[in-house]
């Protein structure tokens, strides 16, 4: 599979496509679940779609056609923001990170004032957070009460954000604890883990980018036959082969080495393997896998 940005011209020629796809599909995550076709035009003649702030633009895919709609806004700002809407045929599919991979590379090249891509979403868009952390978006804000409901109870809203210098280094810089505050032993441990079920993902598996943020520049994999693995050679291996499924991991555990460093064990079942894995993460500050070893389980 593989995806692609195209712009969309949301007052010409697409005009009909796209409200077709707003009226068609559900989302039940944002503002308005489903807009009536008049509201979807409406919101048309008002450029909400594409002015000189905001472009729109369909995610192709090379295969299936269109499967998602990539929205980003405010874009003559520092900040900018995205908004990804997908074909319910198509969700549950892990399109969501490759997409936002996408939007943050077209907004930094195209656009040199941005300095930020930021996303929000409901606190209880669970898919949606994935999508984010996987995508290795940091998580800044929780506004309460934040997001109003159509005939509800306003939840919160959670931002997350990529920043330009990290996009450009690969690295991700973490919002710094308040005065005084240090890092949890617990939130360094659930940090570890989800860096390490992201490079679990094919969604992730398959973009060497997103595997480079990831791999430490030393980074060193023992596989099952014994044979050493660069981060060069792992990030080639696994654009090629990323794997069908993110596999099912059991029996974690976890300790902390080091203040910045902690090793992670488990049992993984992917593609019909079973192996028996151990990682150690550094943060520094970001989580960077430094080692990474596998043994098969027969």
């Amino acid at each position: 599979m593989a995806l692609s940005l195209t712009p969309i011209d949301a007052s010409g020629h697409d005009r009909a496509d796209l409200t077709a796809f707003l009226t068609a599909n559900a989302f039940p995550f944002h503002v308005r679940a489903r807009p009536t076709a008049a509201e979807a035009e409406r919101a048309l003649d008002d450029g909400l779609w594409g002015n000189d702030e905001t472009e729109s633009f369909w995610l192709d895919d090379d295969e299936h056609g269109r499967v998602q709609l990539v929205r980003l806004d405010d874009l003559a700002d520092g900040t900018a923001m995205v908004d990804l809407r997908l074909a319910e045929a198509w969700r549950g599919r892990g399109l969501g990170a490759p997409a936002l991979a996408l939007a943050s590379a077209h907004v930094f090249s195209t656009r040199p004032n941005v300095i930020r891509l930021e996303g929000q979403t409901r606190e209880d868009n669970h898919a949606m957070l994935r999508v984010f952390e996987r995508a290795g978006w940091v998580r800044e804000a929780y506004y309460r009460d934040g997001w109003p409901v159509d005939g509800a109870e306003p939840v919160a809203s959670i931002a997350y954000s990529v920043l330009r210098r990290d996009h450009a280094s690969g690295r991700t810089t973490p919002v710094p604890p308040g005065p005084g505050a240090a890092v949890t032993a617990d939130a360094l441990v659930a940090a570890a883990w989800a860096a390490e079920e992201r490079l679990l993902d094919p969604a992730v598996r398959r973009i060497p980018v997103e595997v480079g943020r990831l791999l430490d520049d030393g980074f060193v994999e023992i596989g099952p036959s014994g044979r050493r693995w660069t981060k060069d050679a792992v990030i080639e291996a696994l654009s090629r082969d990323p794997g069908d499924t993110p596999g099912t991991v059991t029996e974690r555990s976890s300790r902390i080495i080091s203040s910045d460093t902690v090793l992670v064990e488990y049992v993984l079942r992917f593609d019909g393997r079973v192996s028996r894995r151990c990682a150690l993460w550094r943060f520094s500050p970001g989580p960077r896998c430094i080692f990474h070893q596998g043994t098969t389980i027969r």
